[in-house]
């Protein structure tokens, strides 16, 4: 059934590379607005104005914390999506235990993995303008959203592995709404927010390497 109701291959990665482009688009003009207004907290002995910026590690990590900060509100549309799907299977009679159990834990994670993300636009600013605070506060951030986002991320491929082999786990409508509504949605904004929590790591340690240099 879910095969019969998937959009054919070809339109599925057309449409990712145009979300990809149009979700780029905010992040890209923050880090140009931000990005030379925190050169100056980067100057270093016998650099010039042409050089001077943050590492690169630094830049793809403020970079990434706009794109994944950005969607922290319109993210709430899958815990909402979520909800109605519970309301559904109440009002049409066919809410089982576990269907029901699935739709809330998707919905769930969702809403953790919003209110993560809240935080990170400011987070890459300050990464930008070198904020000292950044320092000690980046690694436990970097820590907590990786142990989440990596929980999250295998809940998801252990509830997909159920729903994909097992038919009687979910109701047959309910599994292809739940596969493209919530569960791959939440399975990329996961790895998504792992990379970002992986290189904030890297960053972290980076910058405090530098701090011990000097």
């Amino acid at each position: 059934m879910e095969s019969a109701f998937s959009p054919p291959p070809g339109l599925i990665v057309i449409a990712a590379i145009l979300a990809a482009l149009f979700a780029a688009v905010l992040p890209t003009c923050l880090y140009l607005y931000v990005e030379p207004r925190g050169r100056l907290q980067w100057a270093a002995a016998g650099d010039s104005v042409a050089t001077r910026r943050a590492p690169g590690l630094v830049r793809a990590t403020a970079w990434l914390s706009f794109l994944v900060g950005q969607l922290a509100v319109p993210w709430l549309l899958v815990p909402a999506a979520c909800a109605a799907l519970v309301y559904l299977q109440t009002k049409l009679g066919a809410g089982r235990p576990i269907g029901l159990a699935v739709t809330v834990t998707l919905g769930f994670a969702a809403l953790v993995q919003s209110l993560l993300a809240l935080r990170l636009v400011p987070l890459g600013v300050r990464l930008l303008s070198r904020d000292p605070r950044t320092l000690t506060r980046a690694g436990a951030s970097a820590r907590a959203h990786g142990l989440v986002s990596a929980v999250i991320l295998g809940g998801c491929m252990a509830l997909g592995w159920a729903i994909a082999t097992v038919p009687s786990f979910v109701h047959p409508w309910l599994r292809v709404v739940l596969v493209w509504a919530a569960l791959r949605p939440v399975m990329a904004y996961a790895a998504l927010c792992l990379l970002h929590a992986c290189l904030l790591g890297r960053c972290t340690r980076a910058l405090a390497g530098e701090v011990d240099v000097k």
